[in-house]
């Protein structure tokens, strides 16, 4: 989801301020953003300073290659404006009478569209005995900002009401009575802003947010899906509500960012990883071939150490949609995989492995080459002349020089998630009649009969 979620308070010393900043990076890299120098000009203040002496927090969604960056201040100066103007409104005049926390929309086309909660945070030493938070989402799309609110909305609340709970509970265990200490004309008390870490007690309370955050802009961008129809089909699959799989975020917590991030993610050969180029790359001439076997279900077998088979793995799994990722199994260790229901298998070179025929498709890495090839294929099948139209798409994409890796990775999803959505409809028809209607509407031919045959028994 392109949009910036940001946790905004109000100082007593400094007045309303943006103290934590999450959005998504695609195409813009960590070490071209200068965080550093960004931690230099963060006020001394403890309440503003949110993550101290850390750059800052990401993840990265290891499908789709975003990466969600939290720092303390936007990490693209266009946007810092947007932020700095938004969490000033947030925290003056846009706010919601409610004191549990409401939310407010509020922008327009030039400065983005915002959606606001405005919470308060019990704190027995500031003057009212609470501080005033905001979490504000930022974004260009006016229209989809509004058709996500309910969702926003329902995640959002849940975040401040965590964060209440815990500023509850430490003012509750206070034994001390600072009203009445600040009332006594005895002592004279200077009080400095207190940090979210100590309103809480959660040293990584940030950490929290980062996570929370992360999975709002991950999950929002699949919160609206859009289904074209042709007439009236109501076989179509309703649209789905469930929550992305958690296991996709991987959480990191970097002191400092840039560093880490230079050793694990910052790879020169990562971009292979989201790209069907890599698998073009070891298998050469039999590419087609290879495309042809996974799209309509030969057992493939890839034969290798699993340093060396996983990315190639990782690519083949993009060429099946998301229910079917369970026919995969990557580095089985007992030759039983092998036989059973799995459709493609990566083993390391101690296991035996069956040889190629008609139904198995043998990939073996070479670890020495004079010639130069990274494996060896096997089958003595062959690929029909015409080819099924997702293959004939996904081969135009590979070969089109103009698409980066992370486009092509975009293409390859929307090209199996349409053919996906194809298998379904036909699975829906009740009568032969209406789906043979249904296939002259898709655009489905003869050749995609052996794509139909294995997707439809997995994809319902």
């Amino acid at each position: 989801m392109n949009a910036v979620i940001a946790l905004c308070h109000f100082c007593e010393a400094h007045g309303p301020s943006a103290i934590f900043c999450t959005q998504t990076l695609r195409d813009t890299k960590l070490e071209e953003l200068h965080l550093d120098q960004q931690q230099v000009e963060n006020k001394l203040c403890s309440a503003c300073n949110s993550l101290g002496q850390t750059n800052g927090l990401y993840s990265k969604d290891n499908e789709s290659g975003a990466t969600f960056l939290s720092t303390q201040v936007a990490a693209l100066p266009d946007v810092q404006i947007l932020i700095k103007q938004a969490a000033v409104r947030s925290l003056s005049c846009e706010i919601n009478s409610n004191k549990d926390g409401g939310f407010v929309f509020f922008g327009d086309s030039a400065r983005g569209h915002v959606l606001s909660h405005t919470f308060q945070v019990n704190d027995l030493q500031a003057r009212g005995f609470y501080q005033l938070f905001s979490i504000i989402v930022l974004m260009k799309d006016k229209y989809f900002l509004l058709n996500t609110k309910p969702f926003l909305a329902e995640h959002l609340r849940k975040v401040s009401s965590d964060i209440q709970a815990s500023a509850k509970k430490i003012n509750d265990d206070t034994k001390e009575l600072p009203r009445q200490r600040r009332l006594s004309s005895a002592q004279v008390l200077v009080q400095t802003p207190r940090s979210l870490i100590e309103l809480t007690g959660e040293d990584n309370i940030f950490a929290f947010l980062h996570s929370h955050f992360s999975w709002i802009l991950l999950a929002g961008s699949r919160f609206l899906t859009e289904h074209v129809t042709f007439g009236n089909l109501p076989w179509l699959p309703p649209q789905s509500s469930d929550r992305p799989p958690q296991q996709r975020l991987t959480y990191n917590i970097t002191l400092p960012m840039i560093q880490k991030y230079e050793e694990t993610i910052n790879d020169p050969e990562r971009d292979e990883f989201y790209s069907l180029r890599l698998v073009k790359d070891i298998v050469r001439r039999e590419f087609s071939t290879t495309v042809f076997c996974a799209l309509t279900g030969i057992k493939i077998i890839v034969r290798g150490s699993s340093d060396r088979t996983l990315n190639f793995m990782l690519c083949l799994k993009k060429l099946l949609p998301e229910p079917m990722h369970n026919l995969m199994r990557i580095d089985a260790q007992h030759q039983h995989s092998i036989s059973s229901d799995y459709k493609i298998i990566s083993v390391s070179n101690e296991i035996a492995v069956p040889m190629a025929c008609s139904s198995v498709y043998r990939i073996d890495f070479l670890d020495d080459s004079t010639d130069g090839n990274k494996a060896c294929v096997k089958w003595p099948g062959e690929i029909p002349r015409k080819w099924p139209d997702l293959m004939v798409k996904l081969m135009k994409a590979v070969d089109e020089k103009r698409f980066t890796p992370l486009v092509l990775n975009k293409q390859t999803k929307v090209l199996i998630e349409e053919w996906k959505n194809k298998v379904i409809c036909l699975n829906r028809a009740k009568s032969s009649n209406g789906q043979a209607k249904l296939r002259k509407v898709l655009g489905v031919q003869p050749q995609d009969q052996p794509l139909i045959n294995y997707w439809s028994g997995h994809l319902q």
